[in-house]
């Protein structure tokens, strides 16, 4: 499980998956890399995230600043960061410290998860800001020192193998007597209700970061593709599908699909909005028949 781990893969409230694609739905070369910071070209912005494996206070990383890099430091901590004592710039939520050439620029992590994102986009666009002044060639989540801390061995790894085989016994055998007994701990969900809020809280995430750049060609486009994973197992196109379901509002389905399929490059903000508004509509027209379907399959059963 990627639980709380603040990785760019991480899909959870903990990870940072949202900004990250945010980032590369706008164009901008960035990166994962797992190489140190001392081992990085100073042209590349790089992003640590606090950890135990990572040391503010190296003379690795102190050298690597000094000679122009520039670092985006994620940390909760609010303790001196640095041996030597540096007033740093505010700007924002954020402290800025000049070293010589480079810069290091300090954030609360919890400002760009994806958690925070469903809420509150501010503090990740000023960020966002930033990083975009600076001159770079690439924007690197350098997360080597996150994996080997996720890396690490847990009290699991010390459980002999005849101790572990006596409890996947006794998992087994759970398993087998919930099954058999037919016995449930609360009301069960619909897979589909599962995978459906999981892929709407990343658009919901990514849609509310894009609103705040005034990117609605983008919010559009990512509703629009998350309409079209609803009919993922059809070979029609959208109307197609519409008209052989016998789905109700055609029409509004044409005037969608005839959009974004034929977009001209000049759109006005309250078109994408009225397209938006359409998708949502025709979206929830789908979960209440996939609503229907499964009350009746369970009816049967």
């Amino acid at each position: 499980m990627q639980g709380n781990n603040p990785t760019v893969e991480n899909n959870s409230g903990g990870g940072l998956s949202v900004f990250y694609k945010t980032l590369r739905e706008l164009k901008l070369p960035v990166e994962k890399t797992l190489k140190p910071i001392e081992e990085a070209s100073t042209k590349d912005i790089q992003i640590v995230v606090q950890s135990k494996n990572f040391d503010i206070n190296s003379v690795e990383v102190e050298d690597w600043v000094n000679k122009g890099g520039i670092l985006v430091y994620l940390s909760s901590d609010n303790l001196s960061l640095f041996k030597v004592s540096l007033t740093p710039e505010i700007k924002g939520n954020m402290k800025i410290y000049h070293m010589n050439k480079g810069i290091i620029i300090v954030e609360q992590p919890s400002y760009i998860t994806n958690k925070t994102l469903m809420s509150n986009t501010s503090n990740a666009y000023e960020l966002l800001n930033e990083i975009c002044s600076k001159p770079y060639r690439n924007i690197c989540f350098a997360e080597g020192y996150l994996f080997s801390e996720i890396e690490e061995k847990s009290l699991w790894d010390f459980i002999p193998i005849e101790g572990k085989f006596i409890i996947y016994q006794v998992v087994l055998i759970g398993i087998a007597f919930f099954y058999y007994k037919g016995k449930r701990f609360g009301k069960a969900l619909p897979l589909y209700d599962e995978v459906e809020r999981d892929e709407n809280e990343y658009l919901y995430s990514t849609a509310s970061l894009y609103r705040v750049v005034k990117c609605w060609d983008l919010i559009a486009q990512n509703y629009y593709k998350s309409l079209l994973r609803e009919i993922r197992f059809s070979s029609e196109n959208l109307v197609e599908y519409w008209e052989k379901e016998n789905l109700p509002a055609l029409s509004k389905a044409k005037k969608v699909y005839e959009f974004m399929e034929n977009k001209n490059t000049r759109v006005k903000r309250k078109k994408y909005v009225e397209m938006i508004s359409s998708i949502e509509q025709l979206k929830d027209i789908l979960k209440k028949r996939r609503d229907i379907n499964w009350k009746n399959l369970k009816k049967t059963q």
